[in-house]
């Protein structure tokens, strides 16, 4: 029996609708959309897939991860091996056993279809179809788990895309970018940058990251949870990069930076939104705890100030799978732009004597890799004649992060020459130009009288 069209129907449909549960891929390359389509489709489908190329050439890291994600998803029915040794296995095997009927013989495909959403719905390929047994073929792979503690040991893990898995749409108007700065990544992906926010720099009162909400009057319906959320997707976009996103309906796999995983859906009419398919809050969710507010908040756009970022960026792997970064942009060098945008501060008295007092303000600068909290202040001065004090001169205040306790003031200095002088202060080694380009957060808290 020759298959030459329609890969999905004739090797996994058709079987699976005649009792067959069990299923074993070695595949040269695999998609991992694919994977979760399938697995989606078919409920109480078990696949075993090796990765047959991964030791040759091999595999991404964004593959790896979800693949890995894609395990975890399906810990009772997935699971994911890789070719460990060389030569790679560029075989192509659907080996399907263990029928549910009894009399069922084991059932073989084989040919140049690999698992693939190339081989399986772009391509010509051509398959025959056996009654045998493929045990041998199996048993004798060299293979590691995927999600091994061991794998990186064994298995080179790259930052760059496999050709393989990329669909060409042959479109002359696609614009690739590069999105790294590493000069050993020699690839190019698309990237789109997708505003969490509107015209005139507010968040959207009813749709995006607050579709749960009716503005600031509270939820838009009782049975709303406050974290549905959505990534608006612009016409622009679908008009300079066409085959940046699927068709409506048609799922994705968002990786993030810091490595979880969404099964997404593109929706809504011209393909303008994406959001998570098990339940549309969970997009919501995640944004609301990266940008530390309260579970179904409503999102102002002074979270995202205070955040450092209003944008998502969303890279396209290969087909359906993509990476959104919604890391922090907030450095030493750039924080300050963000801090004048927020209104919401208060000044609080942090030492207080006949001559002075020292005021302290709510909004700070936290910066991990120092351990320290950098504050706004303000040193004020007795004026007998008005019996009143009055500000006499700017100051930055550091704080430990640990203790609360004042480290160090200084007046009149530029923040990150402040920084500086304070390292210099206690031996720490450092440059102008190292401490620029800190990572920091900007916080809000109710602060406490504390003895300098």
């Amino acid at each position: 029996m020759y298959i030459t069209q329609e890969y999905e129907k004739h090797i996994i449909s058709d079987v699976y609708n005649e009792g067959y549960r069990y299923l074993k891929i070695l595949s040269g390359q695999v998609s991992p959309l694919l994977i979760e389509q399938i697995l989606d489709k078919y409920k109480e489908l078990h696949i075993k897939i090796y990765v047959g190329m991964v030791s040759a050439e091999g595999i991404s890291k964004w593959t790896h991860l979800a693949f890995q994600h894609l395990v975890r998803r399906y810990p009772s029915r997935l699971e994911i091996y890789y070719q460990a040794s060389l030569p790679g296995n560029h075989s192509n095997i659907y080996y399907w056993e263990n029928p549910l009927i009894l009399g069922l013989d084991h059932k073989v495909f084989i040919g140049s279809a690999s698992f693939t959403l190339n081989s399986f719905y772009h391509r010509k390929e051509i398959m025959i179809m056996e009654h045998s047994s493929a045990d041998e073929v199996f048993s004798y792979l060299d293979v590691i788990n995927c999600t091994s503690p061991n794998v990186s040991r064994q298995i080179n893990i790259l930052q760059k895309h496999e050709n393989e898995l990329i669909v060409p749409y042959n479109d002359k108007k696609l614009n690739p970018y590069n999105i790294s700065n590493d000069k050993t990544t020699e690839y190019e992906v698309e990237y789109i940058d997708i505003p969490l926010t509107i015209r005139g720099g507010d968040t959207p009162p009813k749709s995006g990251i607050n579709w749960g909400h009716n503005g600031r009057n509270g939820l838009r319906q009782s049975t709303r949870t406050g974290n549905e959320a959505y990534l608006s997707i612009s016409k622009q976009v679908h008009k300079e990069r066409p085959n940046f996103l699927p068709q409506r309906g048609e799922k994705i796999l968002i990786l993030t930076d810091d490595e979880k995983m969404f099964v997404c859906v593109v929706a809504q009419e011209h393909r303008k939104a994406i959001q998570t398919c098990d339940n549309n809050s969970i997009l919501g969710a995640y944004i609301r705890e990266r940008i530390d507010v309260p579970s179904g908040a409503y999102v102002e756009t002074k979270d995202l100030i205070r955040y450092g970022r209003d944008s998502i960026r969303l890279s396209k792997i290969h087909e359906g799978l993509y990476v959104l970064n919604f890391d922090s942009q907030l450095t030493l060098n750039n924080c300050e732009e963000y801090l004048w945008n927020l209104e919401d501060r208060e000044t609080n008295i942090l030492y207080k004597d006949a001559e002075k007092q020292i005021l302290i303000e709510s909004i700070f600068i936290r910066v991990p890799q120092l351990n320290i909290d950098v504050y706004g202040g303000f040193l004020a001065l007795w004026d007998e004649n008005e019996a009143d004090y009055f500000i006499d001169s700017d100051l930055i205040i550091i704080k430990d992060i640990d203790t609360d306790n004042v480290l160090y003031e200084e007046g009149g200095s530029p923040l990150v020459a402040t920084i500086f002088n304070y390292c210099h202060s206690v031996d720490l080694e450092t440059s102008m130009e190292v401490l620029q380009s800190l990572q920091c957060e900007i916080i809000t808290k109710n602060l406490l009288s504390t003895n300098i």
